[in-house]
């Protein structure tokens, strides 16, 4: 039991035992039609008890929002993709795309006939790449990455057992963590 929720529970005992005693003096004071002085004393500290056990529940209802808040943001993040990162040979960063609110991205090298979105023309092994090579599609709250068809194909290292696969006539699903081999150039999905 956390301590917040044994002050909540010995908050609520003392408001019903405050209560439980109005109760009774109001009881004892109907039958003999007179209001002692002291009623008004538990009155008003019932009256405190309860605006202070109303703060306290406003006050755990923000923090409990919040906190709730911050775990789905958390949850986001460990699940979603924000950013393509290309990797050099020693797997340190050199250029990255930003995907966040981005539905679709198509990898390839410039200079052909339609646009890419995530230009290789710069990379080492750019001769290997196709000017259209593989596409990253966002469906149903995942991000997967498809293969078009192309010479040197599409491996993906998942983060979650540390093996490659290679990708074959239809879109996998991808994870922030993954690493993208287009051709040999490698893209990190964080």
């Amino acid at each position: 039991m956390t301590k917040n929720s044994r002050v909540k529970i010995v908050a609520d005992m003392t408001i019903f035992l405050c209560s439980a005693v109005m109760c009774g003096v109001m009881y004892i004071s109907s039958q003999t039609s007179q209001w002692p002085t002291w009623f008004f004393a538990v009155l008003i500290v019932c009256a405190v008890l309860a605006l202070a056990d109303s703060i306290y529940q406003l006050w755990e209802y923000k923090a409990q929002k919040d906190e709730q808040r911050i775990q789905e943001q958390d949850r986001l993040k460990k699940q979603g993709i924000e950013r393509l990162i290309l990797l050099d040979e020693e797997n340190n960063p050199i250029k990255s795309w930003d995907m966040a609110g981005r539905t679709s991205m198509v990898i390839g090298r410039a200079g052909g006939e339609d646009d890419v979105d995530v230009n290789l023309e710069d990379c080492a092994f750019s001769g290997f790449i196709d000017f259209q090579h593989a596409a990253l599609n966002f469906s149903m709250e995942q991000w997967y990455v498809e293969d078009f068809g192309s010479q040197n194909g599409v491996k993906i290292q998942k983060a979650e057992d540390g093996q490659c696969y290679k990708i074959l006539g239809r879109p996998c699903r991808i994870q922030a963590g993954d690493i993208l081999y287009i051709a040999n150039t490698k893209l990190l999905l964080s």
